[in-house]
């Protein structure tokens, strides 16, 4: 009977313990969702009004976020315009797990720049 006993104790403390890292992790989530939906958003826009480019991946390092198991790099890119000179941009943008071979340093890749704003660019 003292099992049961201190298994009802537990179990009470437990429910009675603020769940602090659950309200943490769904703040956490919901500020990733909207991030997402924000990088969507601008996603579409580029792809409708961006300017087409090129650019090669200078550094890619990995930040540790993952969204539906897909990493989120930061990528360090040399962007070319047709008739402008080449600049740098740092941007950060989800990569498949299975393209994420085809960006490494030195690679060349399609880019969409947003007119109005040159250091918003989206690898297309």
């Amino acid at each position: 009977m003292g099992f049961l006993k201190d298994m009802r104790a537990f179990k009470q403390l437990a429910d009675s313990t603020p769940r602090q890292g659950l309200r943490a992790t769904l703040r956490d989530g919901l500020a990733t969702a909207s991030s997402a939906a924000e990088q969507a958003q601008r996603a579409q826009h580029l792809a409708l009004h961006g300017l087409p480019g090129h650019a090669t991946i200078t550094t890619l390092r990995d930040t540790g976020t993952s969204i539906n198991d897909n990493p989120l790099v930061e990528l360090g890119l040399e962007v070319t315009l047709d008739g402008r000179a080449p600049y740098a941009v740092t941007h950060q943008q989800v990569i498949s797990r299975l393209a994420v071979g085809g960006f490494q340093p030195g690679a060349t890749v399609p880019v969409r720049v947003d007119p109005a704003d040159p250091a918003s660019v989206m690898v297309a």
